[in-house]
C-alpha cells in the first residue's frame, strides 16, 4: 500500500515506486492497463478486488509496468509507466464503482479511487480497505466465488478458509456485543466515566469495526482543540477532561460525580453517548415517563455527531451503532406531553435493554434523520415500551423532529 493518504498522492509518489524498485506485496499490485468492458476482464478485476478486501486491504496501481526477469516472467517490481491515457476519469471511476457495487456480495464499503497525472502517462490508484464485513463473494457474470490474497497474488479460497473467515466475522460481532453489555453493567453500577441522577438513562454507541484490532502504541493520543469544542453532548456540554479511556465531555449537574449526559471518546475510535435527561418524574394517574420523542431526537443527534467525526477523520472502515436503556423497570415510554393524559402505555418490567447492532457504511450517503440506519433501533426501543414502532411517522415517513399533539 502506498505510504500516503490517497487524496495526497502525487506524480512524485508514483515515480518513487519506480525509482525505489518497490515490489508488489500482499497489499500492493501493479496493473498495466485498466480493465475493459469485456466480461472476462471485469470478472478478473472483481476477483482481485474481493481478494484484497478479504485479506488486509491495499492498493491497485493502474498504469505501471512491472519488470520482467531473465526468464521473461514478471518480477512484480515497478519498472516504468505504461503511458496510459484516461479520456474521462470520472466516467471510469463511476464504471468501477458500479461494477464493484453490483458484482461483489456483501457490498464492499470504503473503496476509494485517485487519478494521478504523470509526465509519462496517467495512473489510477484504487484503494481497497480491509473489510470488516467479509468474506466477500464475486457474483458477476453468473459466478459465485471467494478469493483470498497472499504475497504472490490472489487464490481461490477453500471451504475451510471460507468457514474460518465467517467465524472471524461472527467473533467480531460477539466481541462488540460483550463490550456493550459490559459498558451497560458499569453504567448501572455507577462505574461509568461519570454517574447519573436518579432515573433511566440511554447509552448510544458508535463502534468502528477496527476498534478491537490491537495496534502498538506509536504516539500519544489527544483530541484536537477544534474537535474538542465541537463534540456533541446529550442535554448540553460544558466540561471536559481526559481520563483512562480517552476524553470525556459532560453536562454538569453541579455535583462532581454526576452528569445529565456525557460523550466519551475512546482511544480506539469508539464513541459512547449517555443521556439521563429523558425521564420525567411520576405524575398523578400517569406514572413514570420516558420521553420517547426526546429520546428519538437525541439518538439522531448522537449519530449525526459520530458519523461526522468518522468522515472528518477520513476513516474507511465501517462501524456499528447500538442503543441501550438502563433503569427502565416500572417506567413507560410516552410520545408527547399532550398525549399523556389519555395514554395507557405499557409498564416496562425489565431493568435494561440492549439492541442488536446496526452495520453502517460511512461512505454511503444517507439523508437526515437517517431512517435506514436508526429506525430499526428506534422501532425496537418502542417495542420494549409496548408499541410496534415509532409513533412519529406521519404519512409513513419517520420524522422525530415534527410537532405532535
Amino acid at each position: 500500500m502506498l505510504p500516503v493518504n490517497l487524496n495526497d498522492t502525487t506524480a512524485d509518489h508514483i515515480q518513487g515506486l519506480i525509482d525505489s524498485e518497490v515490489a508488489e506485496s500482499v497489499t500492493l499490485e501493479y496493473k498495466r492497463q485498466l480493465p475493459t468492458n469485456q466480461t472476462d476482464e471485469k470478472r478478473e478485476f472483481l476477483y482481485d478486488v474481493a481478494a484484497m478486501a478479504n485479506a488486509f486491504g491495499g492498493d491497485f496501481v493502474f498504469g505501471i509496468v512491472d519488470r520482467k526477469g531473465t526468464d521473461n516472467q514478471s518480477t512484480g517490481i515497478a519498472d516504468s509507466l505504461a503511458g496510459m491515457k484516461i479520456a474521462n476519469v470520472q466516467a471510469e471511476i463511476s464504471r468501477f464503482e458500479n461494477l464493484i457495487r453490483d458484482g461483489i456480495s456483501p457490498r464492499l464499503a470504503g473503496i476509494s479511487m485517485q487519478p494521478v497525472t504523470c509526465p509519462q502517462g496517467d495512473v489510477l490508484v484504487i484503494r481497497v480497505p480491509r473489510s470488516w464485513n467479509k468474506p466477500h463473494m464475486v457474483t458477476f457474470g453468473g459466478v459465485d466465488k471467494f478469493f483470498g490474497r497472499a504475497a504472490t497474488g490472489r487464490f481461490p479460497m477453500r471451504v475451510d478458509e471460507i468457514g474460518r473467515t465467517f467465524y472471524e466475522q461472527r467473533e467480531l460481532g460477539e466481541t462488540i456485543e460483550r463490550w456493550r453489555l459490559r459498558r451497560v453493567e458499569m453504567a448501572k453500577n455507577g462505574k461509568g466515566p461519570i454517574g447519573f441522577p436518579d432515573g433511566p438513562a440511554m447509552l448510544f454507541h458508535a463502534i468502528p469495526a477496527s476498534a478491537f484490532v490491537r495496534d502498538p502504541l506509536r504516539e500519544s493520543w489527544s483530541v484536537p482543540q477544534q474537535e474538542m469544542l465541537g463534540i456533541y453532548v446529550p442535554h448540553a456540554g460544558a466540561s471536559g477532561q481526559y481520563n483512562a479511556d480517552g476524553y470525556l465531555r459532560f453536562a454538569d449537574t453541579g455535583e462532581k460525580t454526576k452528569a445529565y449526559g456525557y460523550t466519551q471518546l475512546f482511544r480506539s475510535g469508539i464513541t459512547e453517548y449517555a443521556d439521563a435527561s429523558i425521564f420525567y418524574p411520576p405524575m398523578a394517574n400517569v406514572g413514570s415517563m420516558i420521553l420517547g420523542q426526546v429520546l428519538e431526537q437525541e439518538i439522531v443527534k448522537c449519530y449525526q455527531d459520530a458519523i461526522g467525526r468518522f468522515r472528518r477523520q477520513g476513516r474507511a472502515d465501517p462501524f456499528y451503532v447500538g442503543l441501550s436503556l438502563i433503569g427502565i423497570a416500572g417506567k413507560s415510554i410516552f410520545s408527547t406531553f399532550m398525549r399523556v393524559a389519555t395514554a395507557r402505555n405499557a409498564v416496562i418490567t425489565q431493568d435494561s435493554f440492549t439492541s442488536p447492532e446496526v452495520f453502517v457504511d460511512a461512505n454511503q450517503p444517507e439523508e437526515f434523520p437517517y431512517g435506514k440506519t436508526l429506525l430499526p433501533l428506534i422501532d425496537t426501543m418502542w417495542q420494549v415500551g409496548g408499541l410496534a414502532c415509532s409513533p412519529f411517522k406521519p404519512a409513513g415517513v419517520w420524522n422525530p423532529f415534527g410537532e405532535y399533539r
